[in-house]
This record gives C-alpha cells, structure tokens and sequence, in this order.
C-alpha cells in the first residue's frame, strides 16, 4: 500500500469488549441498525429516570450550577444533568454561569459518546458535545479547568470529523498544560492518521511525544506502538514496522498486534528478492490468519486481513487468484472499508492485466460504496488515495487512447473528487481525445477526413466543458485559464464564433496576461470568418500596442493574409518583409518559413512573377520537406507559365526573324521550367497515394496545365497524352470534357481531323451519360446547355 506524508481521523482500532462490539455492529448495517433501537429505547428511559429522580432527590437550594459540577465530578451523571436543565428552564443563569452550565452538557455528551456502541451515534453525540463545549468557551469555561475543557473540546471535534479545529483545540489544551496529554499527544497522532490525506511522519511525531509522558498508561502506550507500527508500513518501512509490533508487547490488542504484524510483513514483501518472497508470504499469511482467528466477532480486522492476503496473493505473482480474491472481498464486504479497498484494487489489477472492461466495473462499484466523502474515513484507502488511484486509472486509460473508458470513469468521480474537479477531469479528457483525432487524421491523409472532422467535434466538446469549468471556478486564479482554454479549443474545432466571444470576454476580464496572444487569436478567428476588416483592426492593435511580443510576428503574417485578399498588396508585402528583415525572426523560426512562403504566393499573385519566383525557390531550398513545400512548387510551376505569356505574345507578333528565336527562346525557358515543375509535382503526390481532396485538384491541375504548356511548346503528342492521363482519371465526371476538347485541338494541329472528329463524338457521348444532377459548376466553366452548343460548333468545324 502507497505512503502517505501528510493527512485525518477515524476511531482507532476497537478494543475491549464494548469496542469488539462495536466493530461487530459497523461490520454490517443490520446489526447497526438493531442495535440503535435497543439503545433508543434505553435513553428514552433513562431520560425520564433521570428527572423522575432528579425531582426526588434534589431539594430547592441545590439547583446551582456549582453543585451540578460537583455531581458531574462525583460521576453522578443523571443529577446533574436534570440540575441543568432545571436552571436553563428557568433563564436564572448569569454569562458564568451560563458557560458552566454549557460546559456540563458538554461533558456529559462526551460521556454518552464514551458509551454508545454505534460508531454512527457516538459521532453525532460528540458533535453535539462540541457544540456545548464550543459555546461554553465562548461565555467561558468553569474557572481552574481551562485546560481540561479544551481537552474536551479537541477531542469532541476531532471524533466529529472536524479535525482542523479540533487539532488546533488539543495542541491549545497541550500548551494550557492539560493533565491528559500523553492522550491528546495520541489522539493528535490518530488525527493525522485518519485523515482524509493522512500525514504518517506527524503521526510518528505525536507518538513519540506521547511516549516521553510519564503519565502515559501500558494499554496507551501498546496502543500507540501498534499505529506506529502502522503508520511505519503504510511509509513502507517494514522493518521498523516489525520492530514497533515487538515493542507494543504481548499485553496488546491481539487481533490488532497480529494484523499489523501481517501488515508489515506484507510491506517488506513488496520489496523482497526472489529468494525471500516466498518464505515472507508464508509468514505474513500466518500472521493474518492468526489475526482472522483471534477476531471472534469477525470486525474490521477479519476483513483487513482477507485484503492484505490477496495482496500477498498478487506479490508473488498469482495475479489471477488475486484478481478473483478481490472480486470476492468487494462482492462479500461491499461497502466497509476493506470492501471499497479491494474495489480499487481490484480494478488496478484488472487495468493492468488489460481487461478494461472488468476493471471499469470494479471502480464503478467502489465509487458508488463511498456515499458520503465527507465522513468517509479509511486506514486502508483513505480518500486522498482513493483519488489518486482514480487519477491514475484515468491517466492509463488515455495513455492507452481508450477515452470512450476515460470519459465513463469521469462520469463516476462526481462525489469523490467533487463536481469541479470531475469537470476539470472531464474537459482534460474531451480535450486529449480531440487531439489524438486530429493527429490520427492527418496521418490518414486523404483517408481522414471524418476523423478529423470527430476531432475537432471533441475540441468544440472540450472548449464548452472549460468554460462551464471557468463558470465554477469564477473568482479563482484558474478562472483565467479556464477561459483561455475554451477559446483555443473552439478555435481549433473551428467553432469561431465561440472562439471570437470567449476571446472578447478573456480581453475584458484579464487586462494584461497574454493579451497580445489574445489579440493575434481574435484576429485568426476573424480571418476564418471571412471579416477581413475586422482581422486587420485587431491584427493592427496587436502590432501597435505589443510590437516586440512573440505574438508579433504570426500577428504580422496574418495581417497580411488579410491586406492580400482585400487586394492591398503593397501593405502585405510591407508586413511580411518587416518579418524577414526589421525583427530578431532567423530562418530557423516558422514565422519567417511562413512569411518566406506566403511573399512568394503574393508576389505571384500580384503578377509579379520573376519575384515570387525567386522568393519560391528561395523557400522551396531552405525547406525542401516542409509540407508548403509541394504548393510552392505548383506556384513556381503556374509563374513560369504566366511569365511565358509575354514572350509568346511577342512571338505571334515578332516581324523578323530574329526576334521570334529571342521569343520563343524566352518563352520556352519558362515553359520548359514551368512543365518540370508541373511533373515534379504530380510525381510527389502520384507517389504519395493520397486521396486528400485538395491533392487530387492539384493532380488533375498540373496534367492539364502540363498539357497546356506542351501544347504551347508545339509538343503536340506529349500534350495530347498529359490530357489522356486526366480522362484516365476523372472518367464520367464533367471536367473530362475540358481534357476531351484540349485532345481535340491537339489532333487538329496534328493535322488528323478524323480523329478529332472522334473525339467529339466520345464527348457527346460522355455528356449523355452524365446524370441531370451533375455539378458542372464546380469542374467546368460551362453549364450543359453551353457544352451540348460548343461540341456541336466543334462537330461541324
């Protein structure tokens, strides 16, 4: 079992006759709930004795609160408390007085609390007695017994579960030089062990200083050797554990010596060679049987002990057996502390031997036995583990990329980890499994499409789970974040009207923490909308007001994207130069890569080839396998075929000579440059099998524009194959009829107008099949009606 450094109480193991029995009623809620009613029936007579008694033996003159005091240090309970009531009726009580009399109640409660058998009913007695003692500290406690009061108190709160201030309380009575400290020195110590996240070391400490107490008792100091011994395994330090049961002595509790040796046994197990697993089990099964048979009303101990057997069980590897010991004990103890142990583990052991499925109902069920954290106390899960188990399940399972799993886990936690941290958990999950859609995606290429459209479905998923995350935690220092979170996951699952109002929201709430990146987000949101004066006002307030800012430079980048779709080339081109030569951006950087890039495009854009040419080749060197790289070529390759129009130009119109050879020496330069790129280009995605639809647009492109260029070139039979290579491609869909027209021409400048002819009529043929729904919109420039005119000119031509 896990060590623990620091956490708080439960009630130490039972003891006695009385304490066995009251382990025997905890052991099931039958018993416990018999057991109440026999006790209710017995107060209720008691209570009417006392005052049919109190009435009888108390004569007028010793109805005072100092009289009640004496009877209640005389041990006569019942007269006391009927002197106090008596006195509380009749509002004759001074301030003092009232305090005393508060402090009487008190410590009758505590006493009833001393006697009760339902460990229920002895923490709602001790919490009424803290409320008495908590009040009479207020008016103020009987005069001398300062110390002993807050005794009193510490111990009350501490029985009741409020263990901060009833820590705080006893370590007052201590300095107030109370005479029981050797027993707040160890119920301080059994605070610290019980806690929700127990703090084993401070209970070391506490034993220690009860220990130096001279007035400390053979049966409190057994008592305390015995947790120690406990607190020592749980740190995982066996030996000393062992040593501590030793020096507990033979006068100690039995069962509890025998199982905490078990316990410890167990604990040098877990480190053992191979040489000494096997006899250590046999020793600590031996000692947990003896702790089983020494426990004749079968209490917690029994059930402690069966869990720390199926514990030996999984050390020396019998990790089936051990699975099914587990079952046995969740399914036979159900929600006693070693029964919602053995769920957790159960379902560690399970996950870990790969049957999720087996493993998920186990922590269902252990979740579901812990109804009430706010009471629940364990020595052997306590709740600061129980929730770092349930992290850690959680966390195999996303490393295991079962997040369907992870997201039903999520869904149990609510009364464990509470309402905010199972949201928390919950956005962390729909945020991972998000991300692992995309990546899956993008590595489907063409292929992945859907995946990544689920993908980013399960960020916008995660982006509502943060912000409902921030709507919790309003007024916290994760508020911020949380926001934050829920607009970068809606703007990466494209939710962009989302992004843009948790964006304005962050701006208005957080005036100076990744404001430039807020901004530069808000503008790439803009830009997804299309709202290119909106991004370019936001993209500008960013660079005005955070110039410096790492931010900047994508700021700038995109900024610019927006100037070169309004058409404002000029600014652009200012924008993405300043990147590249006014700021500390090296070429090593991806906002200078992309600004490299994103130049060549807008100065091809801008008709000013022979630049973006030299920008493209520039980039297309620095960064041969950067995934822009295959585009740049295409721009590169649609340049030079825009650049070569010019000098065709001059050749239709050259008058001599020897300006058609300057012409077509120009023209061809660039045409033959361009078709190189055109076939590096469809080789790269030939060869890259991709089935992405903006891949297989550009392969179709560049056969036609190849075909385009040769037939330029007066490459008549080259052109007329790059065009087959389309029809081959694109068979019965309508931009076969483009390929089909430019085979067309290509026969008719070879002179060949039967086939030409041939190849109309397999045009006209293509069109007929064509469904009536066909979207020629999208593929052609053409509509039907302007298809079936143009094959019949071109039929009779």
């Amino acid at each position: 079992m896990p060590a623990h450094e620091d956490s708080p109480p439960g009630p130490p193991a039972p003891a006695g006759l009385a304490g066995r029995l009251r382990g025997w009623t905890s052991s099931h809620p039958l018993r416990n709930t018999l057991v109440g009613v026999v006790l209710a029936i017995a107060a209720i007579a008691t209570v009417v004795s006392w005052l049919t008694v109190a009435e009888i033996a108390a004569g007028p003159g010793e109805f005072t609160v100092s009289r009640a005091m004496e009877l209640l240090e005389s041990g006569d309970d019942e007269r006391a408390r009927a002197i106090v009531d008596k006195l509380v009726e009749e509002d004759k009580l001074s301030s003092s007085e009232y305090g005393v009399a508060l402090y009487v109640l008190g410590a009758l409660k505590v006493r009833e609390a001393e006697r009760q058998w339902s460990p229920d009913r002895s923490r709602t007695d001790y919490y009424i007695a803290s409320k008495y003692l908590a009040e009479s500290r207020t008016f103020g406690f009987p005069e001398g017994r300062e110390p002993e009061a807050l005794y009193l108190l510490g111990r009350s709160l501490i029985e009741s579960r409020q263990l901060d201030p009833g820590i705080e309380t006893l370590r007052e009575a201590i300095q107030e030089g109370t005479q029981k400290k050797a027993p707040a020195h160890l119920m301080l110590a059994e605070a610290y062990f019980y806690a929700p996240d127990p703090k084993y070391r401070r209970t070391l400490a506490e034993i220690d200083a009860a220990s130096t107490d001279p007035a400390i008792t053979e049966d409190q100091r057994s008592s305390a050797m015995l947790l120690r011994s406990e607190a020592l395994a749980l740190l995982g330090d066996g030996k000393a554990a062992r040593e501590a049961v030793v020096a507990a002595g033979e006068g100690a509790d039995v069962p509890r010596r025998e199982l905490a040796e078990g316990r410890a046994l167990v604990t040098l197990l877990q480190k053992a060679s191979l040489l000494e697993k096997d006899s250590l089990a046999d020793q600590a099964v031996a000692a947990l049987e003896r702790a089983r048979r020494a426990d004749q009303l079968a209490t917690s101990i029994s059930q402690e002990s069966d869990l720390l057997k199926a514990r030996v069980t999984e050390l020396v590897g019998r990790l089936e057996e051990a699975s099914l010991a587990y079952n046995e004990l969740r399914r036979s103890h159900g929600s006693s502390e070693s029964g919602i142990a053995a769920a957790f583990e159960e379902g560690r052991l399970r996950q870990e031997l790969g049957d999720f499925a087996g493993s998920l109902d186990a922590y269902r069920r252990g979740l579901e036995a812990i109804e009430d954290p706010a009471n629940y106390r364990s020595r052997v899960l306590p709740l600061s583990d129980a929730k770092r188990r349930i992290e850690t399940a959680h966390g195999r399972l996303i490393d295991s990329e079962r997040y369907p799993d992870a997201m039903q886990l999520t869904e149990w936690v609510g009364r464990v980890l509470g309402s905010t941290e199972r949201l928390a958990l919950r956005a962390q999950t729909l945020k991972l499994w998000g991300e692992s859609l995309l990546v899956r995606g993008e590595q489907e290429g063409g292929r992945g499409a859907e995946t990544l459209r689920k993908g980013r479905a399960k960020l916008r998923e995660a982006g509502s789970a943060y912000e409902r995350l921030a709507e919790a935690r309003y007024g916290t220092r994760d508020y911020i974040d949380d926001l934050w979170f829920a607009a970068e996951l809606n703007l990466r699952g494209q939710s962009y009207a989302e992004a843009k109002r948790l964006l304005d929201t962050y701006l208005r709430a957080e005036p100076v923490l990744r404001n430039a990146l807020a901004l530069l987000r808000l503008g790439e949101a803009h830009l997804a909308r299309g709202e290119q004066q909106a991004a370019i006002d936001t993209l500008k307030e960013c660079l005005e007001f955070y110039e410096t800012d790492a931010s900047s430079y994508r700021a700038r980048l995109l900024c610019a994207r927006a100037y070169r779709t309004e058409g404002r080339f000029d600014e652009a081109e200012a924008l993405l130069r300043h990147n590249l030569t006014r700021t500390a951006l090296t070429p090593a950087g991806p906002e200078w890569r992309d600004s490299k890039f994103e130049l060549g495009q807008l100065l091809a854009e801008a008709g000013q080839h022979d630049a973006a040419i030299r920008e493209l080749e520039e980039a297309i060197n620095r960064y041969p396998d950067d995934s822009q790289a295959r585009w740049a070529r295409y721009e590169v390759a649609l340049a030079h075929r825009e650049a070569a129009r010019e000098p065709l130009k001059r050749l239709r119109e050259a008058n001599t000579v020897n300006e058609r050879e300057v012409a077509r020496r120009e023209a061809d330069e660039h045409l033959g440059a361009a078709l190189a790129k055109f076939q590096d280009v469809q080789r790269e995605i030939t060869l890259a099998d991709s089935n992405d639809d903006l891949d297989r647009a550009t392969l179709r492109n560049c056969f036609m524009l190849a075909g385009s260029v040769l037939f330029e070139m007066e490459r008549y039979e080259e052109a007329r194959q790059s065009f087959a290579n389309v029809s081959t491609l694109y068979q019965n869909e309508p931009y076969m009829l483009e390929a089909l027209v430019q085979i067309y021409h290509c026969w008719r400048r070879q002179a060949d107008r039967t086939k030409a002819l041939g190849v109309v009529q397999q045009a006209q043929q293509l069109l007929e099949r064509l469904p009536p729904d066909a979207d020629f919109a999208t593929s052609t420039n053409l509509s039907r009606s302007d298809w079936e005119r143009l094959l019949s000119q071109l039929a009779t031509l």
